[in-house]
Order: C-alpha cells, then structure tokens, then sequence
C-alpha cells in the first residue's frame, strides 16, 4: 500500500477484498423513434444523469450545491436515480497525489444508510407523481444535508471482536457551511473497539 506522504509498506492478511472503481453497466437507452439518447440520459461513466451540476469544473468550484436533491432526471422528469446509480458532479473528496504521482482519492460511498434515505426520498416522489400528476411535490435529501452512520467489523468475539463505528455529517461536504472542516465536527466521528463490534452484532 502507499499513503499520501509517499510512503510504501506491505500488511498480512487472511482475506482481503479490492473494490474498483464504481462505473454504470453500460445500458443503451432510445427514444420512440428509435433515436440513441444514451448521452442525454446517461454520463460517460454509465450512470444517470439527475438534478446535479456536472459544469463546476476544477476543484476550486466545487459547492455543496452541486449535488442533487431529487435524483431525477432533468429531461425525462419521470426516470429517477439514486444510491450508486445516479452520476455525481464529481468526487466527494478532494483529489490528492502522493509524492510518487499516485492519484489517492478518499471518498464516503453512496451506499448503505444514504441509498436508503435517497430510495424513500424518490419512493415517495413517485407515489406523488402518480396521485397528482404535474402538480405532484418531489421530495429531496442532497448528500450534502445528510448525514450517515456505518459500522464495519474488524474482529470477531463478543468479548474481544472490535469494530470501527463511525458517523458523518454531512456526507458531502459544505465548506460555506462549516469553513476548514467542511463538516460538523459535533456529528463527525469514528472510535474502534468492541462498543462498535457490539453494535453491529445487535444490527445483525
């Protein structure tokens, strides 16, 4: 493994899972004439395009703002995306480089608790949308009002597992909000022990 300092070492393991990058499944979509929209629906990475800002540009640029609150589709207003299935505007963190040149990208996922809130968040907008019509109110959860919990094992016992617990907020951060941190330090946090590993025992 490298860190963002350029440093290199090795770590033993018993099992270990690599996750790449997320991408869409590569779906072709066509209007009723036959016409390829594929690039009104979808972004080249494969997901759905939705109600976020995809011209911030540089880093610089980045808003909170940026990100969807109604995970729906701007030119088809009945196609909704959400959880990993929706294109973001672009990383959630900021794109670091170690010394080595090796892009190093730490990033929260779209998973999990916050693909639950987004789920029921367009769940709802769809059960509207068939009630009333036009007239129907879309309901919305931006990332970057959202917080998350997660709690991932690291060992198990129930009296020597462990687990790192953790909580975000927001899960996007908003530097007008909260200058230097981006996020509420009060509601960000992440201790590992058995507490955690109790936790996620009860979960189950």
């Amino acid at each position: 493994y490298e860190l963002l300092d350029g440093t290199t070492g090795e770590e033993e393991f018993d099992f270990s899972m690599l996750i790449p990058p997320f991408a869409g499944v590569g779906l072709k979509a066509f209007d009723k004439d036959r016409s390829d929209i594929t690039d009104t629906i979808f972004a080249p990475n494969g997901f759905m395009k939705v109600d976020a800002n995809y011209g911030a540009g540089a880093y610089e640029n980045w808003k909170a703002s940026d990100w969807p609150k109604k995970y729906q589709n701007p030119t088809y207003p009945n196609m909704f995306a959400c959880g990993i299935a929706f294109a973001p505007p672009h990383p959630i963190s900021k794109p670091m480089k170690s010394p080595n040149g090796t892009a190093i990208g730490p990033t929260p996922p779209r998973t999990g608790m916050p693909s639950g809130i987004m789920g029921k968040t367009v769940a709802h907008s769809i059960c509207n949308m068939i009630k009333d019509g036009s007239n129907a109110k879309i309901h919305e959860a931006s990332m970057a009002e959202m917080g998350a919990a997660c709690v991932a094992s690291a060992g198990k016992g129930l009296f020597n597992g462990t687990a790192a617990a953790m909580t975000i907020y927001p899960v996007v951060p908003d530097f007008d909000k909260y200058p230097g941190t981006g996020r509420d330090t009060e509601y960000t946090f992440g201790e590992i022990g058995l507490a955690g590993h109790w936790i996620k025992h009860i979960l189950h």
